[in-house]
């Protein structure tokens, strides 16, 4: 499941991740960010991992083809997470966003993550 909130300054959004990720999930996210982006014309967001568990196949694939379709419109995102892997597959997608600014925090780090997105760029 993905919940997502809106930062009440209304410049990021944050996606808190629990459990599996599975296709039904990207069929209620996605509309949703893509009405952010209509409105906003560009992402900045936290993802909170802490509590992920795993994902089905297909929901990989929805994933990755919002990532691909909308990579130029991420501005800049944070992961908060738990895992070494989870700061390795941060650093891999910087690959794909290009142009926005990735970075990974410890779930330790989600004050400092909040204050990062709030920045100016």
């Amino acid at each position: 499941m993905i919940e997502l909130r809106e930062d009440p300054s209304a410049k990021f959004l944050v996606l808190e991740v629990h459990g599996k990720l599975e296709h039904a999930d990207y069929e209620k996210l996605i509309p949703r960010l893509e009405a952010w982006l209509a409105d906003h014309g560009n992402i900045r967001c936290l993802v909170d991992m802490r509590e992920f568990h795993g994902v089905e196949l297909r929901a990989i694939w929805d994933e990755l083809r919002f990532d691909v379709r909308h990579a130029s419109e991420m501005e800049r995102c944070g992961v908060l997470g738990n895992r070494r892997w989870e700061a390795w597959m941060t650093q891999l997608s910087k690959a794909l966003f290009r142009s926005a600014e990735i970075r990974y925090f410890h779930e330790g780090e989600s004050e400092l993550a909040l204050e990062w997105l709030r920045e100016e760029a």
